[in-house]
């Protein structure tokens, strides 16, 4: 599975919770409020120049921007080894996005030497902080095993936490969970809901395993129109290939049991459809970029 980490995404009220998240003197406010405009606007230069006085004075925000500028080469070179300084300093001043980037370089073994606990160390550490990125790293670990003991409970709980938050690839993997009985009860009810919640995010895995539900009738009453809107939406958004490959195929095959009126009809749900309002951030972050996992996906059987 793959891991997440925290990219720029900055909204208007992440700009409220900044301002307010440390006291500063009103100059100071001035210039991260000058920052986080000039990053929300993609002028890097700009927010590059203001961010820095403030990073060096120890406003952890700062240090946490400063490192993801340097590790996704904004602005600036690409520099891990500078992300993971400005990380660490933030980390310190106990930032939970920063931990969580840390903790995926040293899981990447970008910028520092590959350190396996650390990383786990920092992830957990996040998560207990209530990062919902951390949090779903953290269920990561547990599920697969590589970086601690195989543990599903865990793993569940932990995308449990992270769901609640509105995070759509724990929403995902929950469901997953739930679906199968592994770690939790299963639960084909509380499995749609989970999957629902991540596809109306715009989690390409989640809407394409929501239409093979409604496809198969696993959970929810079987819809050919509905398995067609999912698959359709999937195939246009998912950035992993097997997810779109499946999603398109599925639509595929799918539309050779519908009549004209119900494609037009499915068609028009996907077209009309907007993605639901992401939840307010705990604490100002930089926001999430969820993209599709290269995870295994459903691909429905072909109707007999």
């Amino acid at each position: 599975m793959r891991r997440f980490h925290l990219r720029f995404a900055i909204t208007a009220v992440t700009i409220s919770l900044l301002l307010l998240m440390q006291p500063a003197r009103a100059d100071e406010k001035a210039d991260r409020a000058r920052a986080v405009t000039a990053l929300q606007n993609g002028d890097y230069a700009t927010a590059q120049t203001v961010f820095r006085p403030l990073a060096e004075k120890g406003d952890a925000y700062a240090q946490f921007v400063l490192g993801q500028m340097a590790e996704q080469g904004a602005g600036v070179a690409q520099n891990y080894r500078e992300a993971t300084r400005w990380y660490k300093l933030a980390a310190d001043a106990g930032e939970p996005d920063a931990m969580t980037n840390l903790g995926f370089l040293y899981e990447q073994g970008k910028g520092v030497p590959q350190d396996y606990k650390a990383a786990v160390d920092l992830y957990r550490k996040a998560a207990e902080a209530g990062n919902a990125v951390a949090q779903t790293n953290l269920a990561n670990v547990y599920f697969e095993g590589k970086l601690t003991g195989q543990d599903d409970k865990e793993a569940a709980r932990w995308y449990a936490k992270a769901a609640a938050q509105g995070d759509a690839a724990a929403q995902f993997n929950l469901a997953r969970m739930v679906e199968r009985g592994r770690g939790v009860d299963k639960d084909a009810t509380r499995a749609i809901t989970l999957y629902t919640e991540s596809a109306n995010a715009g989690f390409a895995a989640a809407q394409l395993n929501l239409g093979v539900s409604y496809a198969e009738g696993r959970g929810v009453a079987k819809s050919t129109v509905e398995a067609h809107k999912w698959f359709n939406l999937a195939a246009s958004s998912a950035e992993d290939p097997d997810t779109q490959q499946n999603a398109s195929r599925n639509r595929d095959m799918v539309a050779k049991q519908m009549s004209p009126d119900e494609i037009a009809r499915a068609q028009a749900l996907a077209r009309d459809w907007k993605p639901a309002m992401a939840a307010a951030p705990v604490a100002p972050a930089g926001g999430k970029e969820m993209t599709a996992p290269k995870r295994a996906s459903k691909e429905i059987t072909a109707p007999k």
